[in-house]
């Protein structure tokens, strides 16, 4: 039986909504504030966060789109993923976590202040490790 080789490429809607799903289900998770994957340019290609969790998510954006070249300059040379804690106030600050997810994207993760790091940095850390899958997959598709 002869196959069509078009089937064996995933289609690119496909592959939009397994990178929603892997953000997702990033997101799901108590300690978790929110979730973006940048292009290194800065541009949000995608986000997921409750409206209940995202008091001071504007002001980090922000603060990230002016940091994010720097920050993949330092994924680039090997580091495995870059932390910040991004002060909110003299109360507050946000941990906020920088990985490489492909060649051409980053995935930032913004966690609650008193987050379980170690569970939470095992499951960033599989999050875009299946990302950088997809997404160099999908930049490799012929469209």
């Amino acid at each position: 039986m002869k196959s069509n080789i078009l089937e064996l490429k995933p289609s690119i809607p496909s592959l939009l909504r397994t990178i929603d799903q892997e953000l997702g289900h990033l997101n799901n998770f108590i300690d978790i504030q929110a979730v973006f994957l940048f292009r290194i340019d800065g541009y949000v290609l995608k986000s997921h966060y409750s409206t209940n969790r995202s008091n001071n998510l504007l002001h980090v954006i922000g603060w990230v789109k002016q940091i994010i070249s720097k920050t993949m300059e330092e994924l680039q040379r090997g580091s495995r993923s870059v932390k910040y804690d991004k002060e909110i106030n003299v109360n507050e600050s946000i941990p906020v976590y920088f990985y490489r997810a492909g060649q051409s994207s980053i995935l930032v993760t913004f966690l609650r202040s008193k987050a379980n790091t170690g569970l939470m940095e095992i499951e960033m850390s599989r999050t875009a490790k299946r990302l950088s899958y997809i997404i160099d997959n999908f930049d490799s598709l012929e469209v």
